[in-house]
């Protein structure tokens, strides 16, 4: 259900006048019948069954207008006799799943009465999903039937939690070519480490974007462990001009492309300050030696043994060249040598994790960045490949190439004067009084990131639906959640894996795997979970999140219904199982993506105002 738009939903291609459409559901579409046939063993194992008609729990039939039960979501019927009739035998697993679902509302009510500021990660320089488009307007304004007018208004989004710059880039990079408006973004994160990295790169686009080779030395400072002296002496230019300026000449000089206040850029220069200062050059005794840390990262996170069942879904020749990567670390557009690249990338440093925040000068810089995050991870390897075609010598060179391209176009709008950008250090819910401090407009889409997992859906709806932009119909706030089976591990193909041929779920899953991919035998649990229809558990975590509610809003006596869920505090939840979501799926397909490595459980809801085109 990730497929885009008027696109083949097995082979990704443009669909032809004439198509096929899953005869079922009616959602799916395909541009043949062999790809009909090719996604059926993936496609009937739950999309077709969310969007499909839903068989009666008592008599079996599939007639419309059945509903579900709506004390534990797992059952539907076609009358009020059928369930009456089925109660005897439902009764027992219905109580199982509203008591599990009191449960997990304790739970989570006592996770968010936590007051652990701790940092458990490193910076997020690099993140764990891959990019998203905040604004996707072909499926969205531009389905008003007023084309004209969505192409020339200005949009504005607030990302909370915002991490880098991906999500920004590949926004302000997809934006039709005929749109004229202006892109406002607002970035709200309260890790400076990553806020300063964020300015840093913003500000090098404008001081040297007279430069034809900016957007490519960009991206390998993006990601690359050594760089050439060009690319270290870029950074250090920057930072140098960075540290001496105010906000205002900060703002003066971009052009409006960054804004920020005062108190918070004090922060960032301390930690510009902190890089100018690192002694990069490699062969020098007393460099940072980023490679051996990063090597003692990978022993304690026994990454070569998490990395075995990544490599064995890559094909020969690819495998050879990312396992190379995953050794040198570099990360530019032609194949290089290791030893000629005579500098650390001093960008890469930050604090240590399970740390509370400390000012940047009483940290120990370190390699700050994830020994499980990597570049194929931030962006979708089925849009890389589809944007850069050819051959090429390795992924790190593709990579490099679709990032760079995208880079160029968002250097295009920067120079038009058509990118804005508000920086925030506000924690996300305290950011509605710095918004209403400083005149801000309200916006078209927020995104939360997976700030659900900790602060819970009822939190984050009173807080950002004031600062929805009420006269926009597309309008949207979107909440996206990773740690949701940890809470409810049966809902996991975990377990099923592990026992293997003793689990039912593991048969059924690992034939859909095998017929799906062509492949003998799933390689670990993540593989089978695009194949398992846990949508009901899903369903119970939501209205467990309602239940438990968070920082400030009582939790409720009895669980609430998924009727009240998809209306709570007078929003109204797209129904992902019913039609697709406009943003960002629900969920991704796992086995169609080799480089990027998805667990395969992250879910995305999307959230709109009342009387919107939900």
């Amino acid at each position: 259900m990730d497929v885009q738009r008027g696109h083949c939903w097995r082979c990704e291609k443009v669909l032809p006048q004439l198509t096929v459409p899953c005869s079922r559901c009616n959602v799916a579409v395909y541009c043949s019948t062999p790809c009909l046939d090719n996604d059926t063993a993936r496609h009937s194992s739950v999309e077709c069954r969310m969007f499909g008609p839903r068989r009666c729990g008592n008599c079996g039939k599939t007639p419309p207008n059945m509903k579900e039960c709506a004390s534990c979501s797992n059952e539907w019927y076609c009358s009020k006799e059928c369930q009456l009739t089925d109660w005897k035998s439902h009764k027992p697993s219905c109580k199982e799943a509203k008591d599990s679902m009191k449960t997990l509302a304790e739970k989570l009510y006592q996770q968010r009465s936590a007051t652990d500021k701790t940092s458990k990660d490193f910076p997020y320089y690099i993140g764990n999903i891959f990019a998203e488009d905040f604004l996707q307007l072909e499926g969205n304004e531009l389905t008003s039937g007023v084309k004209e007018d969505s192409l020339a208004r200005d949009y504005h989004i607030l990302s909370v939690g915002c991490g880098n710059l991906r999500n920004t880039v590949l926004t302000a990079a997809s934006l039709p070519d005929e749109y004229q408006g202006k892109l406002h973004i607002t970035l709200n994160d309260y890790d400076p480490f990553v806020m300063a990295r964020n300015v840093l790169f913003l500000f090098m686009f404008v001081r040297f974007a007279d430069t034809d080779y900016i957007a490519s030395s960009l991206t390998t400072i993006w990601y690359s462990l050594h760089i050439s002296k060009r690319d270290y002496d870029l950074i250090k230019t920057t930072l140098e001009e960075l540290i001496q300026m105010s906000a205002q000449q900060l703002h003066d000089v971009t052009k409006g492309l960054v804004t920020v206040l005062d108190e918070d850029l004090s922060s960032l220069c301390g930690i510009w300050g902190k890089w100018r200062s690192l002694e990069c050059q490699r062969h020098k005794s007393t460099s940072i030696n980023l490679r051996q840390q990063r090597m003692e990262q990978f022993q304690k996170a026994n990454m070569a043994q998490n990395l075995s069942s990544y490599f064995k879904e890559l094909s020969g020749t690819e495998k050879k060249k990312v396992q190379e990567w995953f050794d040198h670390a570099l990360f530019f557009s032609t194949e290089r040598k290791e030893k000629n690249m005579p500098f650390d990338n001093p960008t890469l440093t930050g604090r240590e994790p399970l740390h509370t925040f400390k000012a940047p000068e009483e940290s120990k810089f370190v390699y700050s960045v994830n020994a499980d995050a990597f570049p194929y991870q931030e962006w979708d390897c089925l849009r890389v490949r589809e944007h850069t075609p050819g051959s090429h010598s390795s992924p790190m060179v593709m990579y490099h190439k679709y990032v760079t391209n995208l880079l160029q176009k968002v250097k295009s709008l920067i120079l038009q004067g058509r990118l804005l950008i508000q920086v925030s250090l506000a924690n996300c819910l305290d950011f509605p009084n710095h918004h209403q401090t400083m005149n801000m407009s309200n916006y078209d889409r927020i995104f939360t990131s997976n700030i659900a997992d900790y602060v819970g859906i009822p939190r984050l709806l009173h807080t950002f639906k004031p600062l929805l932009n009420p006269t926009n119909s597309f309008s949207v706030i979107v909440t996206e959640y990773m740690n949701w089976l940890r809470y409810i591990p049966k809902a996991d193909t975990k377990l099923a894996f592990m026992l293997q041929q003793m689990s039912l779920k593991f048969l059924e899953c690992g034939a859909a795997f095998s017929e799906d991919t062509q492949k003998n035998y799933p390689i670990g649990p993540s593989n089978l979970r695009e194949y398992d229809d846990n949508t009901s558990y899903f369903l119970q975590y939501l209205r467990a999140d309602i239940m438990a509610g968070g920082r400030g809003i009582p939790a409720l006596q009895a669980v609430p219904t998924f009727m009240s869920v998809k209306k709570y505090h007078g929003m109204e939840m797209r129904n992902f199982r019913t039609g697709l979501n406009k943003l960002v799926p629900f969920m991704y397909r796992k086995n169609a993506r080799d480089l990027t490595m998805l667990n395969g459980s992250d879910r995305a809801v999307e959230w709109c105002l009342p009387k919107s085109d939900a």
